[in-house]
């Protein structure tokens, strides 16, 4: 989201923009991710239910749930979670999650959550790569969309990552991400 403002606000200051594992709006994460949840057992979406119709989020069973059916399927595959990722969780801020997003992760609540630049999008016209992973949280098909809608883009599906694929997919991940920004600066030297 930052990486997105940034470039409508000072794209002159760019060489380039990377875009990994992002939608250009919080309505199609909330649409994309929600139809992953229905993919849930139903006994797990109960579980979900139950806990959030309460807003006990913090409930050690549904933080296990979320974290066996959502987190391991569709944030970051590996087992064990890399060290790095595993520090993160244990050292995240919620106050900084919910004020942006809320509390929930399939119902935005916080102050991002009428974000959309699906019509200001076309205005980048950087050198950008966008990356995905085929079991990411975020739609493999709005990211193409975004690919469409912003010119000089390059769309990259990791095909064994999910939200984390620069861990799960990691050899495709930095391939390609390291040929872009080679790429770039080839551009950026010559020319």
């Amino acid at each position: 989201m930052l990486g997105i403002e940034y470039a409508l606000k000072y794209q002159r200051h760019l060489k380039a923009l990377i875009i990994s594992n992002m939608t250009a709006s919080n309505d199609s994460y909330e649409e994309y991710i929600n139809k992953l949840r229905q993919k849930f057992p139903l006994r797990i979406r109960k579980i979900l239910e139950k806990y959030e119709a309460k807003g006990e989020y913090d409930a050690p069973e549904y933080q296990e749930t979320m974290f066996k059916h959502y987190y391991m399927k569709y944030m970051c595959r590996l087992e064990p979670l890399p060290e790095p990722y595993a520090r993160a969780i244990r050292h995240t801020n919620p106050e900084v999650f919910d004020t942006i997003h809320g509390p929930n992760e399939f119902v935005a609540s916080g102050r991002a959550k009428n974000w959309d630049r699906w019509n200001d999008i076309q205005r980048i016209t950087v050198p950008t790569l966008l990356m995905v992973g085929r079991y990411d949280t975020m739609s493999v098909q709005d990211v193409q969309k975004m690919g469409r809608l912003i010119s000089n883009s390059r769309v990259v599906i990791c095909r064994n990552g999910s939200h984390l694929c620069m861990y799960d997919d990691q050899h495709a991940y930095f391939h390609e991400l390291l040929g872009f920004i080679k790429a770039v600066e080839k551009t950026s030297s010559t020319g």
